[in-house]
């Protein structure tokens, strides 16, 4: 397996995961099922979920566009693009791993998950920049200095 390959099963498991968030929440959002978490612990509380849904198929095709890219070998790696990629995914990551250790920390035992659960997607959309930013700093010119 090449590494594109490598890169773009990664990447691509990731969205299939930030997917299943956005699916999940439209669902309970369309035709509430018992097996999932209710509608309103899948928000984050900045957005209407109107425009978070929008937001969120925009991110999803942008990141598909990624995936495909980085796939075919269209992607063209820069040192640079990584670097920018790598440190805003792990400030990003970072953040939200604090705000999941808040949640968890002073949310009452009924509501745990809907302190984590946007936090927890947050942490796969802070991982596919990193995973980007990876390969984009790994293989990428000499352009950084």
């Amino acid at each position: 397996m090449t590494t594109e390959k490598k890169y773009s099963c990664a990447l691509g498991i990731l969205l299939i995961i930030f997917c299943f968030r956005v699916g999940a929440q439209f669902v309970q959002s369309v035709s509430p099922v018992d097996f999932l978490p209710p509608f309103e612990d899948w928000q984050s509380g900045a957005l209407s979920y109107e425009v978070l849904a929008v937001s969120q198929v925009i991110i999803i095709f942008v990141l598909l566009r990624f995936v495909l890219r980085v796939a075919d070998g269209r992607e063209i790696p820069d040192r640079k693009a990584g670097q920018v990629y790598l440190i805003f995914g792990c400030a990003y990551f970072g953040i939200m791993f604090f705000r999941i250790l808040a949640g968890l920390t002073f949310a009452d035992g009924h509501s745990w998950h809907g302190a984590i659960i946007p936090a927890l997607f947050h942490l796969v959309l802070a991982s596919f920049l990193i995973l980007l930013g990876r390969f984009h700093f790994r293989y990428g010119g000499d352009s950084v200095k």
